[in-house]
């Protein structure tokens, strides 16, 4: 069965896909990801002075999918699962939160409500910025202002990205869409290849498909030799 299309996780890749990630330099990439989605070390410190820093234990939500949020929310430590509830009632994971990134910001600007649920995945530490204190340090500081802007247009480059998956009527490419997505934001380098610190349960919801179809299709992969499947982890081979 032949890899299922997929966009290209490096510039110089030829469109075919198979076998995956032969080009990837997993150390570079997570690095380079790293560094686009989160906030320089000063836009964080300067967030720092304006913010106060709340710890929050695992399963706590910090926000809900429609609450009104005056808020921005700047992760230091742990991580946060980012998801949607589908209107039968399951979970939908969209992404996870890292340490460096920033979320409520539109909700912020715009006075708007926040558009997903955000749990703590674990111990973490946060820092919230009232959104007078946010508004007065932008307009002191076009730095900030600037990385924050640069933010935002990732997140919107994030949401067509995940549209798009979602649009994918094949199981075989929304799950590969899906460990490539994953990839870019919640992965290690290995010495085969990159480790998705991922449950099939949480892929089976970022694919938005059934856990049971979701397992067939990785032992699919893996029979391929293009994954191999550990414990709450997935490793895409090189």
């Amino acid at each position: 069965m032949p890899l299922p299309p997929a966009r290209s996780l490096n510039p110089s890749r030829s469109p075919a896909v198979a076998p995956a990630f032969k080009a990837v330099d997993a150390d570079l990439f997570t690095k380079a990801w790293a560094e686009k989605s989160a906030l320089t070390p000063r836009s964080t410190q300067a967030l720092k002075s304006v913010g106060v820093l709340r710890n929050w234990t695992e399963g706590q939500v910090l926000l809900s999918r429609g609450q009104s949020t005056a808020t921005a929310l700047l992760l230091i430590k742990g991580r946060l699962r980012v998801s949607v509830t589908t209107p039968e009632g399951e979970e939908q994971l969209l992404r996870w939160m890292l340490p460096g990134e920033i979320s409520g910001l539109s909700s912020v600007f715009a006075e708007t409500t926040y558009p997903a649920d955000l749990v703590s995945a674990g111990p973490s530490q946060v820092l919230h910025v009232e959104r007078a204190g946010l508004v007065d340090l932008i307009s002191r500081d076009a730095t900030v202002a600037v990385d924050l802007l640069r933010i935002l247009g990732l997140r919107i480059n994030q949401l067509f990205d995940t549209l798009a998956d979602q649009g994918m009527h094949s199981l075989q490419q929304r799950v590969w869409a899906a460990l490539e997505r994953i990839a870019k934001f919640n992965s290690v380098a290995v010495a085969d290849g990159l480790q998705l610190r991922v449950s099939q349960a949480d892929l089976a919801q970022a694919a938005n498909a059934s856990r049971q179809r979701v397992n067939q299709q990785l032992q699919r992969f893996q029979a391929q030799g293009l994954i191999r499947l550990g414990y709450r982890n997935i490793v895409l081979l090189r």
